[in-house]
This record gives structure tokens, sequence and C-alpha cells, in this order.
């Protein structure tokens, strides 16, 4: 019963957000433009917390799954070779290639619309895969209330079964996750579909706490 009105309230503030949130915000020192049907970051924690732990080379290539406007792309473009950015949401996609652009990113971020690995070219292999999935519990009625929810956590289920497909050998897969959304049933789903996991990080707000994981193939 806490989780859910933990959720109820979160999902209220989130849309009050969305609707009435400033259409130019600023993360980690970048300037990024937002719509109201993309994830606003300007109020919420993760999106800096999940870019303030990217850590890579010059050689790495990586795959921004769920996008959004850009953040971690753009954010992980600073320092590897190449990135790929996808989203489901066309405006995310709309909005992502526009802060890609406005950060002279265009060369090394390459932003793709599409349902999870679809959009991508077979045999195509990633060193990280930057992912922040949705992990509210409810079915997703319009695009935007796709970065929220998750029912049964079967998007989760999905990523899982597909990803070390799409892993270079010793790639990894860097994930957020929330205490409001049972990481451990999560975990217990990873390590179901082969993965086992350490933390890189974890942080608090008033309503949850979060966790960056470490995801490697058994």
């Amino acid at each position: 019963m806490l989780s859910w009105l933990k959720q109820s309230l979160i999902v209220w503030l989130i849309k009050i957000v969305q609707r009435y949130g400033p259409r130019r915000v600023t993360v980690l020192g970048r300037s990024y433009e937002v719509s109201k049907d993309v994830f606003n970051p300007s109020y919420y924690y993760t999106s800096a917390f999940m870019a303030k732990h990217i850590r890579l080379s010059p050689d790495d290539v990586v795959l921004d799954m769920g996008t959004g406007s850009g953040i971690q792309a753009i954010t992980a473009a600073q320092t590897a070779s190449k990135v790929i950015a996808v989203d489901i949401n066309p405006e995310a996609v709309r909005y992502a290639r526009l802060n890609v652009e406005k950060s002279e990113a265009q060369d090394r971020v390459t932003v793709c619309a599409g349902d999870l690995f679809s959009p991508l070219k077979p045999g195509e292999r990633f060193s990280v895969i930057l992912f922040t999935p949705p992990y509210l519990q409810g079915r997703p009625r319009t695009d935007f209330d796709r970065a929220l929810y998750d029912k049964d956590k079967e998007l989760l289920k999905r990523f899982f079964n597909e990803a070390a497909g799409y892993l270079s050998p010793c790639g990894y897969v860097q994930m957020l996750y929330s205490s409001i959304a049972s990481p451990e049933e999560a975990l217990y789903l990873a390590r179901h579909y082969g993965w086992e996991h350490s933390i890189i990080a974890r942080g608090k707000t008033l309503t949850e706490e979060f966790f960056i994981y470490k995801l490697t193939v058994k």
C-alpha cells in the first residue's frame, strides 16, 4: 500500500512538471530543449545522477536505450567514439536530435526511433548499454507514459532477454532503478536471464532511493 501511495504521488508530481515545467533546462552545465511529451529532467534526480556516473574510454561504442531528450547520449559522446540513442517516443527522438545538434555531437551520436533493439542493425555490438527503464506499475496509454510504466516488468524482461546479443566481449549494461519498484525483483529477473550485477552508485531523495547497477553476462 505504501509503495502504491508513493508511486501515485510521484506520477502526480511528474504530470505537474510535464505540464508547467520549463522547456529549456540545464543538466550538468549543458542546456537541453524539452517538450511536455518528453520526460523533463529539470526537477528529477535520475538524469543527472546517471550522467555523473558514466565512465567511458575513447574506444567505447555506447547504446543509450530510452534516450529521452538525449542527456545520457550527449554525455557519453564527450568521451566515447560512437553513440547510438534509441527511443520509442517520436517526440523524444525529435528533441534528442535537436539537442544533439545543439551540442554539436552529431558526428558521434545517431538517434533512432524504435522499440528496444528493433532499430539496430544485425551484428551491432556495444561496449556499454545505458538504460534507465520505466519502473512504475501500470499500463502506458500515451507515448509519454512509456517513460513511466512497465506493467509486471514486461519491458525489463524483454531487455534482459535480448541485451546480451548486443554486447561486445567484456561489455556491460549500466542500469538505474528505484527502491519503489522492487529492485530485488528486477535483480531476480536479471539473474534468471543470465546476468550478474554489482552496484556502481546509490543515491536518495525524499521519496525513493536509486541504484545504478553494472550488469554483466555470467
